[in-house]
């Protein structure tokens, strides 16, 4: 398969992800960003392949043979032994001769790079070296719903008023009553941004505009994260816990195994992820016995899956270094959603059409329901 059939079926590949990545599948825009690197990559060797070619057309063949004769009076005198030569090989064989040959003067101008060639000798990476990004990792964690409104209302059930009793043969039984359920709302929120590229841009440099469109996604679902986060540590009802300004790794480890049964105990259901910024990990991993070995079993051991009291670990800076996040995250909370994320693009915004523009909008509706409260707890630092 040559180059250009590849590139077509790059992109039949990345066209083919189209509904999955507006649904907002992390491994469908996992994919598509791969796949826009390897068009990017493919479609560099092709301008290379173009470029090699339209070099080779302007340098053209090489000239036709001549006579040694003509061959001799038209070569380059290089040095002053091939001058010599020359003149030599112009007298009469057979006779007597002398030999002057005429002065010699030999190039003394240096031969460098030549400014007009510049461009022939520049490789160009169509790559782009994207700046330090933080994993999108929050939103796994939690449960995903989808609704077809834009408000989301749920019940919680009420207290129990009275209990069973172990009674006598023909005694009163005891009577219970359960209290109304308490309903929840929660209404969706629009994250949206848009850019503005010209059709020359869109044309001429595709590779740069794919990569600030996966940026912009990218930026879309940083701001998505920090709101999961934010609207997850404001929910009335989580618990909260404190650990020592001064706590050693040890410490640490025992506040979250401690957490982790409070979650449990308080929401029935058992911790699934611990979320904590880097510095916190770090303070866990180092942590030493008394004769110097780790507790995690040494920088040789297996991390592959970060996990701590059979835990599954998120490593995250979108929690602040002192905030450690222990949760039932699948059961007591979920991702409500209407379409997942959308992306359009129009030229027909303000005075776009006229100016050769196009705009490109993306967008999404989501919030975070938390129906078990008890299923999360926050452990912070003291100050």
């Amino acid at each position: 398969m040559n180059l250009k059939k590849m590139l077509q079926a790059k992109k039949a590949e990345l066209a083919a992800l189209k509904t999955r990545i507006e649904a907002g599948e992390s491994e469908a825009i996992e994919k598509g960003e791969a796949l826009m690197k390897e068009i990017g990559e493919i479609a560099e060797k092709i301008a290379r392949a173009e470029r090699q070619e339209k070099l080779l057309g302007m340098i053209g063949t090489p000239a036709e043979p001549v006579e040694d004769g003509a061959k001799d009076a038209e070569d380059p005198v290089r040095n002053l032994g091939d001058h010599f030569v020359k003149h030599l090989k112009a007298s009469e064989h057979g006779k007597r001769f002398d030999v002057v040959a005429p002065a010699y003067k030999a190039a003394t101008t240096v031969q460098s790079s030549p400014a007009a060639a510049v461009d022939f000798a520049t490789t160009f990476d169509r790559n782009v070296v994207t700046a330090p990004r933080t994993a999108l990792v929050i939103r796994d964690l939690f449960g995903a719903e989808r609704i077809s409104g834009s408000t989301l209302v749920y019940l919680v059930e009420g207290a129990i008023e009275g209990a069973p009793a172990v009674t006598a043969e023909a005694a009163e039984k005891p009577q219970v009553h359960f209290a109304d359920p308490t309903p929840k709302t929660v209404t969706l929120a629009k994250i949206a941004c848009h850019i503005k590229e010209s059709d020359e841009y869109v044309d001429d440099y595709a590779f740069l505009a794919s990569a600030i469109n996966g940026r912009l996604l990218y930026e879309l679902g940083l701001v998505e994260q920090n709101k999961l986060v934010t609207d997850l540590l404001a929910t009335s009802g989580i618990q909260t816990g404190t650990y020592a300004a001064n706590a050693t790794a040890a410490d640490i480890a025992d506040a979250i195994l401690h957490a982790a049964m409070d979650v449990q105990s308080g929401s029935g259901f058992a911790a699934d992820a611990i979320v904590l910024n880097p510095a916190d990990w770090y303070t866990l991993r180092v942590g030493k016995y008394n004769n110097g070995t780790y507790y995690g079993g040494g920088y040789f051991g297996d991390q592959s899956i970060p996990s701590l009291w059979g835990i599954p670990v998120c490593v995250s800076t979108a929690v602040a270094s002192g905030t450690i996040v222990v949760g039932a995250f699948k059961t007591c909370g979920s991702v409500v959603s209407r379409d997942g994320v959308s992306v359009e693009a129009a030229n027909t915004n303000e005075d776009d059409f006229v100016k050769n523009l196009i705009t490109i909008r993306a967008e999404e509706r989501m919030a975070l329901a938390v129906r078990r409260p008890a299923g999360f707890k926050k452990l912070t630092q003291a100050s």
